[in-house]
């Protein structure tokens, strides 16, 4: 007791010293380097500010009122005239001046009401008011650059709790804006689905758009504007857009497998997939995020449900220890050996979900692909290829080498500031910062990686630089910003673009919502249709009969049983994922960064993927961010390492193999769904649960570790023989093994049933991970059926552990048995 006394009065001590320090480097002497007292993260925020200023001033004065501006060779850039089916290009730049929508709310952000007011008026002033432009453009990148950027601008702009609040000087016109250029947007959705066509001409609608470019959309971009879309809702009081984007959504949903995994593309005609993967990066990303984001922004139970079944069937089948896999939809399996940058977005939804401990390992793969490169190429290569002949060195690990400066790792990095306040994100930050100044920065803006191994440059600065990027870097340094003291619904769109309900806003929707048909005329009517019943009128008598979206038949859409027949009798989780994990509290938390002198796996990846993980010659000189000496001598608690048992320590590596198990749906005399309803594992208070039960086996995902003695484990523990020595591996269900009259062959089988050999230990179940001292409890002894039992591949032995083909899973334990 006086031992815990004295060392509390110590840690007390240490921490008022080290906050006196601070506070007296900080107001005396500026500030001392990686303290992160609050003048030096006005230091960081002022000079994320003046980037920004740099690249949006030289847009504004060499390129405005075109779309971007090339930040090397400092003039206008602009979409292809010449060629419209270079779509990489055109897709979004639709010659409605995107980099101005698009910064509108990081001016906004920044509270600059002088420079917010000045855009607002350029817009109005210079941008077509009908969005009648004949240009063909994606619906989705328009929808979220654009629509989203007017919207919220709008609520700044309306807002008297804002610092860019226009009060009288602004009369509405950015919803109108928005509103006429949704009205051109949505012939995209007359097709016999439901879901929308990828491409549109703002002035002609989808005559002009060659069907070549309208035969494949990917599931993010079919769902995705229902944000915007049910926000335009929400202010206009007119339905239909919300009516229409939301059936979108659900329908691109049912398209998912019988394993609720949902693959990235689909003919939007009939709606059959393009390809049979999954994963959380490119062409797949937002429709979890708008999932989650739209259930908390609108309060809405279903689309919470299906954030919760998408993301469970994630964690289970995609979730390895560092990374989401893409996966076979069908089978669970992982069939490419890469991941992307664009998945970088989610450790950052999981911080939203509550799912705090594996968002913070997701997020540390993305940091190492940083240290390694400066950056974070399109696509990595996890597994090293075969190419025999060739040094390490020159294996090309980044088969899309390029870096157009995307947001969504410096996005995660700002969300897990924000729920863990570790100086140590504050670090990845800095050093984006400084990346940014000195290896991206141009006469004109900022330039990203057409190759991260070589440093060869792009000449482009794509609008999300502004709108995203330099946004999320600020408000991490910005920690007084309104947006982070405002207790409403507040969330950011896929665009980094703040968007939220306010009570007036709704109760106005609730009591004036309706469901305006007043741009039928420009709608084009599909071939073989009558002229007469155009998509909206059909639409609205679906809306007035109170048919929508539950019921097709007012539609004349496919039936959902018509686009996918795998589909009958799913079933949500039986458990609600509607709980945060709490991270273990440390009592040097405000000492010492927990992920530098807690987090015990901080440099497994380096070992893990040191085939893959290579660092090109032109960054030898680059120093890992976490090792910095002078942040890490500040913030590891090396020096206070002896007061706190294992700070500071990072596992040796594990000797033992693990691989990965999937019991088949035939493994349970128990049929669907009501077996699989049964083996769901709740997601639980964090990402590693103590005591999992499970019903039956079918269906169910087990990462097994082999054991074997003097082996080092994956919790650093090294594996005693006298473990094995205890173990029974007599399968008391094979009544053939020995005849009990039979002493001396009991006997004999004894000895054997406890002979050297491997043990397993499962580590995983559907994705959760098990502690050390994890315990997984198999509740009905039906779910081993005679066929698995008779063929030798299961059984239980007397401790009633299960076992795999004979070999004991010490922590899997049959219960009534």
């Amino acid at each position: 007791m006086q031992l815990l006394s004295r060392t509390l009065m110590q840690l007390l001590f240490l921490a008022l010293v080290t906050l006196l320090g601070i506070t007296s480097v900080c107001s005396v002497h500026g500030f001392q380097q990686f303290s992160f007292c609050e003048e030096e993260l006005r230091h960081y925020r002022d000079e994320t500010e003046q980037l920004f200023r740099h690249a949006y001033n030289h847009y504004v004065e060499l390129a405005y009122p075109f779309d971007e501006v090339y930040p090397i060779k400092c003039r206008a850039r602009t979409r292809n005239f010449e060629d419209p089916l270079d779509h990489p290009t055109n897709d979004v730049l639709g010659n409605f001046s995107a980099t101005l929508i698009d910064s509108l709310t990081t001016l906004a952000v920044l509270g600059d009401v002088s420079a917010f007011r000045s855009a607002v008026r350029l817009v109005e002033r210079d941008l077509q008011p009908d969005f009648s432009i004949d240009a063909t453009v994606q619906v989705f990148e328009t929808t979220i650059r654009i629509l989203g950027g007017l919207l919220s601008a709008h609520l700044y702009a309306t807002d008297p709790t804002k610092k860019v609040y226009l009060g009288s000087d602004y009369d509405g016109f950015l919803l109108q804006r928005a509103q006429r250029l949704a009205d051109r947007l949505l012939p995209a959705y007359s097709t016999r689905t439901g879901i929308p066509l990828p491409r549109i001409n703002l002035a002609h609608g989808l005559r002009h758009v060659p069907a070549t470019l309208q035969q494949e959309n990917n599931a993010a971009a079919m769902a995705c504007p229902m944000l915007e879309f049910t926000m335009l809702s929400y202010l206009t009081h007119d339905d239909k857009y919300r009516n229409i984007a939301r059936y979108a959504f659900d329908v691109v949903w049912s398209l998912k497998s019988k394993l609720d995994l949902l693959p990235m593309s689909f003919s939007p005609h009939d709606g059959t997939p393009f390809n049979k993967f999954t994963g959380t990066g490119a062409s797949i990303d937002s429709f979890y995020e708008y999932a989650l984001k739209g259930a908390i922004l609108f309060d809405d139970e279903e689309l919470w449900d299906t954030w919760e079944g998408s993301y469970y069937a994630l964690r289970k089948h995609s979730r390895n220890d560092w990374f989401y896999a893409n996966i076979d939809v069908d089978s669970g399996q992982v069939i490419t050996p890469w991941i992307d940058s664009l998945s970088a977005f989610f450790p950052g939804l999981q911080v939203l979900a509550g799912d705090l401990e594996d968002a913070k390992m997701k997020h540390l793969m993305f940091l190492k692909l940083w240290n390694t490169y400066g950056a974070l190429p399109e696509r990595w290569e996890f597994q090293p290829q075969d190419l025999t002949g060739e040094s390490p060195q020159e294996l090309s690990c980044v088969p899309l080498p390029w870096y157009p400066l995307r947001p969504e790792f410096i996005e995660s990095t700002y969300f897990l500031y924000r729920a863990t306040k570790d100086v140590f994100y504050l670090k990845v930050a800095w050093t984006i910062l400084e990346d940014l100044k000195a290896l991206y920065k141009t006469p004109c803006g900022f330039a990203g990686l057409q190759n991260v191994v070589s440093g060869e440059r792009q000449d482009r600065m794509e609008t999300f630089v502004l709108s995203e990027t330099l946004k999320y870097l600020y408000l991490i340094f910005d920690t007084h910003n309104e947006l982070h003291s405002d207790s409403s619904n507040t969330v950011f769109s896929t665009e980094a673009h703040p968007l939220w309900l306010r009570a007036s806003d709704l109760a106005a929707y609730k009591s004036c919502r309706g469901f305006n048909n007043s741009h039928n005329d420009t709608v084009p009517v599909l071939s073989g249709e009558d002229p007469k019943e155009s998509f909206f009128v059909r639409l609205l008598g679906a809306f007035m009969l109170s048919a929508f979206p539950k019921a097709q038949k007012g539609l004349r859409l496919l039936p959902l049983n018509q686009l996918s027949a795998k589909n009958g009798g799913q079933l949500k989780p039986q458990s609600s994922a509607r709980m945060c994990a709490i991270s273990p509290s440390s009592s040097a938390a405000f000492l010492h960064s927990s992920m530098l002198s807690e987090f015990s796996r901080l440099f497994e990846i380096e070992h893990r993927y040191s085939e893959t993980l290579l660092r090109p010659r032109r960054l030898f000189h680059r120093t890992q961010m976490e090792l910095n000496p002078k942040f890490y001598e500040t913030w590891s608690g090396w020096d206070q390492a002896k007061l706190h048992d294992g700070m500071c320590m990072c596992l040796a590596a594990p000797t033992t193999e693990s691989y990965e198990m999937l019991f088949s749906e035939a493994l349970s005399d128990l049929e669907a769904p009501d077996a699989r309803s049964a083996r769901q594992v709740p997601l639980g208070n964090g990402t590693v649960m103590h005591r999992i039960e499970l019903a039956v086996l079918a269906g169910v995902r087990l990462r097994i570790e082999v054991l074997l003695p003097g082996a080092l484990d994956i919790y650093g523990r090294k594996i005693e023989q006298s473990l094995f020595e205890s173990i029974s591996r007599e399968n008391v269900l094979d009544k053939n093994m020995f005849d009990v009259s039979d002493t001396n062959a009991a006997e004999d089988q004894d000895s054997s049933a406890t002979s050297m050999g491997p043990l397993y230990r499962a580590t995983a179940v559907d994705g959760m991970m098990l502690p050390f001292d994890g315990v997984v409890h198999l509740l009905k002894l039906s779910a081993l059926n005679s066929e698995s039992v008779s063929g030798g591949l299961l059984g239980y032995n007397r401790e009633n552990m299960l076992l795999i083909g004979g070999v004991p899973v010490i922590n899997l334990l049959v219960d009534e048995a």
